[in-house]
């Protein structure tokens, strides 16, 4: 029997029930066809998964597992970029993805990439992304809206994050610059600002 391991996912602000529901419905469904040899359950958000999405993939790698278990495609992630370099990774080493809700895999019986499971999931990552982006829309209009009504954001006046603190925050900004990237892909990656990119960078390079 082949090898499989189930990814539940949630963010922060959902409940424990709904990544247990997830690896419930993935474990019943699946158990009778493949070999569950783990789950991975985290709470995460979809932007910053990236350090998840490794040690999953790692693990599949050393561990000779033929398929990966995901409810939903946003549950890989919520950037269609991280979504398909996940993917990708995954069918170079012979790994399918599959995503339950639309019984989507990403590679045939044979082990070659499914050129048509490939196009949807590219239309359906792109729809989770642009779910997100007006998720936070509507978050953003609510905090004008507070603000206009003497509401007050941020940090107390008199707290300030540690240098630590700052590059443990934005370590995914971290990982990015160590990698050679340029401050604009940068920015398009990690959805912050160019003072964020440039504050990370200026402390990165106190540290060397």
């Amino acid at each position: 029997m082949e090898k499989a391991i189930i990814i539940s996912r949630c963010s922060t602000n959902e409940t424990k029930q709904d990544v247990t529901r997830q690896s419930f419905d993935l474990d019943n469904k699946y158990q009778s066809r493949y070999q569950i040899v783990r789950n991975f359950e985290y709470y995460k958000s979809g932007l910053s998964n990236d350090e998840q999405l490794s040690e999953i993939i790692n693990y599949a790698k050393t561990n000779g597992i033929d398929h990966i278990l995901f409810t939903e495609v946003s549950r890989v992630a919520r950037r269609v970029i991280e979504i398909l370099l996940f993917i990708q990774d995954c069918t170079k080493h012979k790994i399918n993805v599959v995503i339950d809700n639309y019984n989507m895999h990403s590679l045939n019986a044979d082990k070659t990439e499914n050129t048509i499971t490939k196009t949807m999931l590219q239309i359906g990552a792109a729809f989770s992304e642009m779910e997100l982006k007006q998720t936070q829309q509507r978050l953003n209009s609510g905090r004008s809206k507070y603000i206009a009504n003497g509401g007050r954001l941020g940090r107390n006046m008199d707290t300030k994050e540690t240098k630590d603190q700052i590059l443990e925050k934005h370590k995914d900004v971290v990982k990015f610059l160590k990698q050679g990237q340029s401050i604009r892909n940068i920015m398009k990656l990690t959805e912050k600002s160019s003072a964020t990119v440039q504050k990370v960078k200026q402390l990165i390079a106190v540290n060397l």
